[in-house]
């Protein structure tokens, strides 16, 4: 009976023992499962936060232009009518003496191989622009220009230069054309193959030319400074010149002491 029970009780014991063995198994297995698990999902949040700013970091650059780019400037806290005029006098009026500007809608039509940001950008100056009291207003069109701006690659550059007849272009050029003191036309190149934010620099400077400023300004934060360095956008000189130039008060043909007397008696405040 005794040799019945103790064998009972070994067969109940190793039977209790192999029991806590596969307890023992299967709690292991879970932990490594657990430890797996906690790997896998720390790995999946590594990879979303690097994939997160990855992405950050691509819309950034892609955008990049349109986010630092000011086309005109709001800040005039510190200028004052001869800031603008000093401004005209050397862009314009120290070449043909006279007030000359546009008159009539200015209507651009683009050619050759414009980016989609370089498009979107067009538009932006458009947009700025047409906000000027005076303008004549600003649009593209697809016909019966009297801009034309080409995007040209520097393999087809020659060929513009040729068909336009304009000299060697270094990075951009403008060509206006003017009647009476009336701006007509335009013909504005740019060479398309450059950096983004340097050729949205070189767009501008070159429609600011178009618009009336023929020269160069000393200042190197100004879009159409001598020196050719690029600008993020307008200055704030550059800006208060473009509204004072386009001031419905100001007429084609004026000369410069007729200026500076009209604006001898206006407040910056009743701009």
């Amino acid at each position: 009976m005794y040799s019945i029970l103790s064998k009972k009780a070994s067969e109940n014991f190793g039977h209790i023992s192999s029991l806590k063995n596969e307890g023992d198994e299967t709690i292991k297995q879970k932990r490594h499962f657990k430890k797996m698990f906690i790997l896998v999902l720390i790995s999946i949040v590594v990879l979303g936060f690097v994939s997160i700013i990855y992405l950050q970091e691509n819309i950034t650059d892609h955008f990049k232009s349109d986010s630092n780019f000011q086309v005109l400037n709001k800040d005039e806290t510190l200028l004052s009518f001869p800031d603008g005029m000093n401004f005209i006098y050397e862009t314009q009026l120290s070449k043909v003496r006279s007030i000359e500007k546009w008159v009539t809608p200015i209507k651009i039509k683009y050619e050759g191989d414009p980016t989609k940001e370089d498009i979107k950008f067009l538009n932006n100056i458009i947009k700025e622009f047409n906000k000027i009291d005076g303008f004549p207003g600003m649009k593209i069109v697809n016909k019966d220009e009297n801009v034309l701006l080409i995007y040209a690659t520097k393999e087809t550059l020659p060929k513009y230069q040729e068909k336009y007849n304009t000299e060697d272009v270094d990075k951009g050029i403008c060509h206006h054309f003017s009647e009476n003191g009336e701006i007509t036309q335009a013909i504005i190149i740019i060479e398309s193959d450059i950096d983004q934010d340097y050729k949205n620099s070189v767009v501008l400077h070159e429609i600011f030319h178009m618009v009336g400023f023929y020269g160069h300004y000393y200042n190197n934060s100004s879009i159409i400074n001598q020196n050719g360095e690029p600008v993020s956008g307008l200055s704030a000189t550059d800006t208060l010149a473009l509204k004072m130039l386009y001031n419905p008060e100001i007429l084609i043909g004026m000369k410069y002491y007729e200026i500076r007397e009209y604006y001898q008696n206006k407040e910056m405040n009743d701009f």
